[in-house]
């Protein structure tokens, strides 16, 4: 049994310390690969978030990877992808190397036409899981030329796994919330819009000003002057019945009882 020594712990440490500190789910992934090929080098990458359905959430986020070669991949080399079928949701790290017998997957069409064109010819990855549901599935490919993954890799990658999928899961959660949250937003400027017949620039300027924007913000983002935001504020004011920001902020929210 392989055992990591201080100084691999201290990379795993650096890699806990700057993954942890990660606040975009989104972003998550590409920075994790950026900080995984730090302990464990690889040629490519890719990382895949997942839902509770197991559905892919976006476009797998790669490194050295074509978005053709991914293309390829989901039209059609998936259903060759005898390492997917056996590895796929599954909580341990695992080697390709340890799934299939080369001498005869080199010969199959999977590998003629997809792994050795692209240079994917040893594999590893793992799948994060938090409380039995899959986040995201991680897979580091190295040429032919390199040594495959070695054990002591597999231990990184495993130890790894369970700070991912504490941070991954609280990401996703805050994820979920920031979208509701953000349809809620857009439902009420659309009520807001439509109830005071605001006009469309008046429901950009509205929409930036509940998000907590100031004026010159404002102003900044839609590359208007600060006294063109005053004059829209001002009509804003006037249709809607109020003096100020938070009676206007007030006012969009009394808009709510008519969401369903």
């Amino acid at each position: 049994m392989y055992s990591l020594n201080k100084k691999d712990w201290e990379k795993i440490y650096m890699f806990i310390l700057k993954t942890g500190q990660i606040i975009n789910y989104e972003k998550y992934p590409y920075l994790f690969l950026k900080e995984i090929e730090k302990i464990i080098p690889y040629y490519a990458a890719n990382f895949f978030l997942f839902d509770e359905k197991e559905n892919p959430v976006c476009d797998p986020i790669c490194i050295n990877i074509k978005k053709d070669t991914v293309n390829m991949y989901e039209k059609y080399y998936y259903k060759l992808d005898t390492i997917r079928a056996k590895a796929f949701n599954q909580p341990d790290p695992i080697r390709s190397t340890d799934l299939l017998n080369y001498n005869q997957w080199v010969n199959t069409e999977y590998f003629t036409d997809f792994i050795s064109p692209n240079n994917f010819y040893f594999s590893c990855g793992i799948d994060i899981i938090y409380r039995n549901q899959l986040l995201g599935a991680v897979s580091l490919f190295r040429e032919k030329t390199d040594k495959n993954f070695s054990l002591k890799d597999l231990l990184v990658l495993e130890f790894i796994s369970n700070q991912a999928a504490n941070q991954l899961f609280k990401l996703s959660a805050i994820n979920k919330l920031n979208k509701t949250a953000q349809r809620k937003k857009e439902q009420l400027i659309a009520l807001s819009e439509k109830r005071y017949n605001l006009t469309a620039r008046e429901s950009e300027v509205l929409n930036l000003l509940i998000s907590g924007k100031n004026n010159r913000e404002i102003a900044a983002e839609l590359y208007i002057s600060i006294n063109t935001v005053k004059k829209h504020l001002s009509h804003i004011y006037m249709k809607t019945n109020v003096d100020n920001r938070t009676e206007l902020t007030s006012a969009v929210f009394k808009c709510e009882k008519y969401i369903f």
